[in-house]
């Protein structure tokens, strides 16, 4: 289960923040905009495009200047060290991508550390797109409609060549409500809001 939000975190988490901050600063001259878009207090909900494994230190560690995250990850990635240590430190939840009709532990996981006004990381599209167009997941959709909580979409650029010390940018977008549908067809919503969400994100541009 993720750590408490409103609880804080272990010290060494901190500073892993810190020093990843550093590195990507460093070695990719690492650029973040539009923090000031990004809610001090409240349940929130933050999408981001995925392009390589840097995403989510890279990401984490620019939000956590503002707010400590919790972050969604493939269950797998918690079997692997250091992965998985430092996922658990991250508050992180487990999600296991194999279940058809979506795995309801880690919908728990995540609503109950909104419901406690906590900050949420996940990646609409559920895995790396390696320059494919992926359809996104409904789960962003049904947490924001069950948790009335915001979602901030956010675009990473260039992260898939962090290993070869290209710039990476960071840029915030604008706040998004989930609204429920005056037909009551949630299946649909949660749809469209997916893919308006995608689409709040790709429309963010690096300059």
């Amino acid at each position: 289960m993720p750590s408490e939000p409103n609880k804080e975190r272990p010290f060494s988490l901190l500073l892993f923040y810190a020093f990843c901050r550093v590195f990507f600063r460093l070695f990719n001259s690492i650029e973040v905009k539009g923090q000031e878009n990004i809610p001090a207090t409240g349940p929130l909900i933050v999408a981001c495009n995925h392009l390589s494994n840097a995403d989510p230190p890279a990401l984490t560690s620019s939000l956590a200047l503002v707010r400590l995250p919790s972050v969604i990850a493939k269950k797998e990635l918690f079997s692997i060290w250091p992965a998985g240590w430092f996922l658990r430190k991250w508050g992180g939840i487990p999600v296991d991508r194999a279940k058809g009709g979506g795995d309801l532990r880690a919908l728990r996981g995540c609503l109950t550390a909104l419901k406690k006004e906590g900050c949420l990381v996940i990646f609409p599209e559920g895995t790396r797109a390696m320059g494919r167009k992926l359809k996104p997941k409904p789960g962003v959709a049904l947490m924001a409609h069950k948790s009335g909580a915001p979602v901030l979409p956010v675009r990473i650029f260039n992260s898939d060549n962090f290993s070869k010390l290209g710039k990476i940018t960071i840029k915030y977008g604008a706040l998004r409500r989930f609204e429920p549908p005056a037909d009551g067809d949630l299946k649909a919503a949660y749809a469209r809001f997916s893919d308006t969400l995608m689409s709040d994100i790709f429309s963010i541009k690096q300059e």
